[in-house]
């Protein structure tokens, strides 16, 4: 039998607690869900959220990692074939590598191969390229021209996510096509984002202002 706090909230709810990035409404949502009881997918959000709360929360965050990673290694040992798993997994690692750099030499071919398994059950999962697309542009480790393929596939899948476009602008920009970095950076500015992404929405956008900025001015020295 399904617990009534299933019901108190919707996984659309918790994005969007977490979108905002507020500690407190992502914490009193996460207390409130049973987690054994909600769906797979829901499942990979709320891991989502406690190692978004790693990332940017404020306190004893560890702990909510500790959760995040218990949990995803035993959706990985039990859901082999489920897309938001891997991308979840390599989100998990990934945080791990963020807050602590000199943890890539123990974690990034883990980080790799799940999202890699992520683009793999989820073709059509414009998160699952994204993903893939910026650790291949933004790493030591990556390859750029996956980097292209899979940024421009998370693009064709889903043309409102801002930090796309960011991404694809610091893609131009590394093969110094400075025009088609100006037209992903002024795209970014356009594009209104999901409100799931509010925090990230922002970021991406100040990014686009002040990468804009400095690829005018190399376009202007040219």
């Amino acid at each position: 039998m399904l617990s009534l706090t299933v019901f108190s909230y919707t996984m659309y709810d918790l994005q969007l607690a977490v979108g905002e990035r507020n500690q407190e409404k992502v914490l009193n949502i996460l207390n409130a869900i049973d987690y054994e009881a909600v769906s797979l997918e829901f499942k990979c959000e709320i891991i989502l959220a406690y190692t978004d709360l790693y990332f940017w929360g404020k306190g004893n965050v560890d702990k909510y990692q500790d959760i995040a990673r218990e949990y995803i290694d035993d959706l990985l040992d039990d859901n082999p074939t489920y897309w938001k798993v891997y991308y979840t997994a390599s989100l998990v690692y990934g945080h791990y590598v963020q807050r602590n750099y000199l943890l890539a030499l123990f974690y990034y071919g883990k980080i790799f191969d799940f999202a890699k398994k992520a683009v793999e059950y989820g073709q059509d999962e414009y998160l699952a390229h994204l993903l893939y697309g910026i650790l291949n542009l933004e790493t030591p480790f990556g390859d750029i021209a996956k980097a292209k393929v899979h940024l421009l596939k998370a693009l064709d899948l889903n043309p409102e996510h801002v930090y796309t476009y960011v991404e694809l602008g610091k893609y131009y920009e590394k093969i110094k096509d400075f025009q088609m970095a100006k037209k992903m950076y002024k795209k970014a500015l356009e594009v209104d984002g999901l409100p799931i992404w509010k925090a990230i929405n922002i970021e991406g956008k100040n990014e686009a202002r002040k990468r804009l900025a400095e690829v005018e001015k190399k376009c202007t020295k040219r």
